[in-house]
């Protein structure tokens, strides 16, 4: 098992980590089985961010063998590389390259919010306040280009800045 220093506490705990969010009303018996298998294992139960319950003992049982498995099985390059392929040209990834905008707008939040309602086939109540937060809205977009120029996906932004402004009711 390889351990890390938590923060500046000084204390070392395992890289693998378990949520205890799984063990709400479970057993007492369940969780102490549980409990001390992780702790045979090296593994600290610490409740950060658990998106996955704890389960089952042979969940636990398959995530360690993971520890002894060969280098071949933790080998995941074959796994990314039959990923399908896909192009992110054109699609925003909000990374900022666009700024800084000569009207002060922020084109990526912008961006977010309009693809956001795009997403939903309309405009819901939180998207439209947290649109209505901004400095600049995208009706303020002089079209000058800048922003696409910068832009290493090649976003159309000028075209969303039009289709925003017309979304959000403003041109």
């Amino acid at each position: 098992m390889k351990y890390r220093t938590l923060g500046r506490t000084g204390l070392s705990v395992s890289e693998i980590g378990m949520g205890c969010e799984g063990f709400v009303e479970k057993p007492y018996e369940f969780v102490k089985q549980f409990v001390d298998r992780m702790e045979e294992a090296g593994i600290n139960c610490i409740d950060l961010y658990a998106p996955h319950p704890a389960r089952t003992l042979e969940d636990l049982e398959a995530s360690l063998a993971y520890e002894t498995a060969s280098e071949e099985e933790k080998d995941y390059a074959a796994a990314f590389a039959a990923l399908p392929k896909i192009s992110w040209q054109g699609h925003c990834m909000y990374c900022g390259h666009c700024a800084p905008c000569p009207q002060g707008i922020s084109v990526a939040s912008v961006t977010k919010f309009y693809n956001l309602a795009r997403a939903q086939g309309g405009v819901p109540e939180t998207v439209r306040e947290h649109y209505a937060l901004l400095s600049h809205k995208a009706d303020e977009c002089v079209a000058c280009g800048a922003c696409e120029t910068r832009c290493p996906f090649g976003v159309p932004i000028i075209e969303n800045m039009k289709q925003a402004a017309a979304l959000f009711g403003e041109g």
